[in-house]
Formats: C-alpha cells, sequence, structure tokens
C-alpha cells in the first residue's frame, strides 16, 4: 500500500451522518480544510494513543489528476516482503504485523477533506504517549546502536581519506617541482645549444 494508485473507487463517495464522538479521536463525517490538515490530526492522535503512522493511498480525479482522497495507515500495516539477502546478513526485526488501523479522507465539492472510513483498532501493543522516535526505536531496538557504529566508520573513514588526499598533494607538489626543475633545465640546455650555434659562425670567420 506504499505506491500512489487511482483506484478512486476505494474510498467511498457518500459521506456518513456525524455522530456525537470525542474531538480527539477520529471519527465519519470530520471535516479538515485541507489534506495536510487531516495528516497533523491524525498523526497527533496517534503520538497519543501510541503508534506511527504511514501515508498510504493516494485517489486522484480521473478529469484532471488532481488528489482527492488518502489512506493514513499505522506504520505496521501489511507485511514486509521476504528479502533473500537475509541469508547472508543479520536479521532485521519484523515492523509489519498487518494491522489495519487507518483513516480514510476524501476531497468533496466544499473543497473540505471528510473521514469517510476509520478503523480504530490496531493487532498490536500501543505506547500511548510515546513521540515519534521513541516508538521507531522500540521498532528497531538494534538499529540507532547500529547507526551509531556507522557513524563512528564514516568519522575513521573521513580521516583516512583527509590522510590520503594530503599525500597526493605532497607527491603533485614534488612532481610539479621536478617539472619545474627539469623544464629548467631543459631551457638552460636550449639556451646553452642557441649560444654556441651563434657563436660558432664568429669563430669560422
Amino acid at each position: 500500500m506504499d505506491k500512489e494508485s487511482l483506484a478512486i473507487d476505494m474510498i467511498p463517495d457518500a459521506v456518513p451522518a456525524m455522530p456525537m464522538v470525542a474531538a480527539d479521536e477520529p471519527y465519519l463525517g470530520q471535516e479538515f480544510d485541507s489534506e495536510a490538515s487531516a495528516h497533523a490530526f491524525y498523526n497527533t492522535y496517534a503520538t497519543r494513543v501510541g503508534f506511527v503512522i504511514r501515508v498510504s493511498k493516494l485517489s486522484r480525479s480521473r478529469r484532471d489528476g488532481s488528489a482527492i482522497g488518502r489512506a493514513l495507515v499505522c506504520n505496521k500495516e501489511g507485511f514486509r516482503m521476504p528479502d533473500k539477502r537475509e541469508k547472508i546478513v543479520r536479521q532485521r526485526a519484523e515492523t509489519r504485523v498487518g494491522c489495519r488501523a487507518m483513516i480514510l479522507v476524501r476531497k468533496v465539492s466544499s473543497g473540505k477533506w471528510v473521514v469517510t472510513k476509520f478503523v480504530k483498532e490496531h493487532t498490536h501493543s500501543l505506547t500511548p504517549g510515546k513521540a515519534r522516535r521513541d516508538c521507531i526505536y522500540d521498532q528497531y531496538p538494534n538499529e540507532h546502536d547500529k547507526i551509531r557504529e556507522l557513524s563512528q566508520q564514516l568519522a575513521i573513514e573521513k580521516k583516512r581519506a583527509a590522510t590520503y588526499k594530503r599525500h597526493l598533494e605532497l607527491i603533485f607538489e614534488q612532481i610539479e617541482e621536478q617539472n619545474e626543475s627539469l623544464s629548467k633545465k631543459i631551457q638552460h640546455i636550449v639556451d646553452s645549444v642557441r649560444d654556441m650555434e651563434d657563436k660558432q659562425p664568429q669563430s669560422q670567420t
């Protein structure tokens, strides 16, 4: 569900009646001024409840290609495809467990974006109040250590590259000095030969 889709029929046209629900939780018929506003609201809700959202399907108008619908899902939606490389590298922690929690928002004729579908239930444990970064660290318990390790290796490689660069600069400087010295010697020989040629006719007379 990560790729943009033209399947407009996935988002219903009808806007259900608005029930009496607390405004801090999505509900059918809830209106937003823009897709960005809907995204911000659901992201705030997700942080409070304890999960991370992911932007999913985009529906476009067949008439002019403009965006008219968007699905926002839990980042544990779906399942990760098998990776052949896992036979030779460390297996990654499973982060997608088929969670169906999500909202669908559709742009209506008034220009508003309306919630047309809301699935509240998750198929995994939640961590209420945790920031997005903390939630991601929970899902990848070893990833931040690996990032720190790779950062240290990168710093070492940068120092090594800087040393190699300096060595190359010294070699180029030596080559330039040798070329300059060689040019002076060649010029000296050319001048000497010219002097000899100039003097030779005078000695013959």
